[in-house]
């Protein structure tokens, strides 16, 4: 195992991708009872998972992976809404007039495009709206009481309004609840907002999860142990300093879930996720080199990693939704930010 064949593995997986994304700019997701999504899955188009993978192809410097993300940020304002929304699922999907707007998405597709320098409506008073009474960030736009008197939180949230038949069908329907508080949706606000007054609360709120041990039900939709230390890893990294605290146990947990083939949980997607969230926490303990090579060994002839599903649509875990591209995409983050982490190791030297 080289260096050279962590970079390798990177311009496979990039390959990949630029073969696969959709003439829209979309990426391809899947939804399944199977959570291998072996079987029993359909395209399931939606915003998110390619906010997800366009966030990890942000750490490859290459001419493809900056053409991907030009067709993602085309097709984000696309599926824009109003002043700065995204709803999971895209326009072509026959429910989008059924979900409501939801901060997930918001978060993460606004991340993206600020980075990546597009012009969108000022949407952060609206999210800031979207508080419950603790001053955490409630996931779903809707109407409540008491009422926010942001303009554009109204604008929004009087859809559900408009459609009581269909509202009331979705909150019948699905396992979600008008005021949900999710602790990783939470995190990727805190990663598009970042530290500041009316965030404040939030550190303490993930940290909590982290002590009381619940990173696998935290949150009604992201129900994997490591997408939580993944999200709260990158709201760290990018400046939220409050949550240093949290270090030291999330590496330890992480750590001690290593395997002895190097991978890290029970699937690459887990794996790609660990050795993100510890490069995110700095650390690179013996078992991020194993995970690293673990990626390399698995990477398919046709530079793709296995799909599996990332997150669900709600603790029963009924449907689950992910795509090759999609843990691929964390794959090539991993790979990546390991690279980046080591510019100065020559290409050839073995790993030791």
């Amino acid at each position: 195992m080289t260096r050279g064949g962590v970079d390798g593995a990177i311009e496979r997986g990039v390959t990949f991708l630029h073969g696969r994304q959709l003439p829209s700019g979309e990426f391809t997701s899947y939804r399944s009872t199977d959570p291998t999504l072996a079987t029993e899955r359909e395209f399931d188009s939606s915003p998110f998972p390619t906010a997800l993978i366009a966030y990890s192809l942000g750490f490859v410097d290459s001419p493809r992976a900056r053409e991907m993300l030009g067709r993602a940020t085309r097709f984000f304002l696309a599926e824009m809404e109003g002043p700065g929304m995204w709803r999971y699922w895209t326009r072509q999907h026959p429910y989008h007039s059924v979900i409501p707007a939801d901060l997930d998405d918001v978060a993460c597709v606004s991340y993206v495009l600020r980075r990546e320098g597009a012009a969108f409506p000022d949407n952060e008073a609206l999210i800031l709206a979207n508080r419950d009474a603790r001053g955490l960030f409630q996931t779903w736009i809707v109407p409540r009481l008491p009422a926010p008197l942001s303009p554009s939180w109204w604008r929004v949230a009087l859809w559900q309004w408009t459609n009581p038949a269909k509202a009331y069908y979705f909150w019948k329907l699905n396992e979600c609840d008008r005021d949900d508080v999710d602790g990783v949706v939470n995190a990727n606000v805190l990663l598009y907002l970042g530290e500041r007054a009316e965030t404040g609360e939030v550190p303490g709120f993930l940290a909590e999860v982290l002590r009381s041990g619940r990173e696998e039900s935290c949150d009604k939709w992201h129900l994997n142990r490591f997408t939580f230390y993944y999200t709260v890893g990158r709201a760290f990294e990018t400046g939220a300093a409050s949550l240093g605290g949290m270090r030291d146990e999330v590496v330890r947990r992480i750590v001690e879930r290593a395997r002895p083939d190097g991978s890290i949980g029970d699937t690459e997607l887990d794996t790609a996720l660990a050795a993100c969230a510890l490069l995110a926490w700095g650390s690179a303990p013996p078992e991020l080199e194993r995970a690293v090579a673990f990626l390399v060994a698995r990477q398919g002839p046709a530079g793709d990693w296995p799909a599996t599903a990332m997150y669900y649509g709600g603790p029963k875990k009924y449907y689950g939704w992910g795509s090759e591209e999609l843990t691929t995409g964390f794959c090539i983050e991993a790979l990546a930010r390991w690279r980046l982490a080591n510019p100065c190791e020559p290409a050839g030297r073995s790993m030791q």
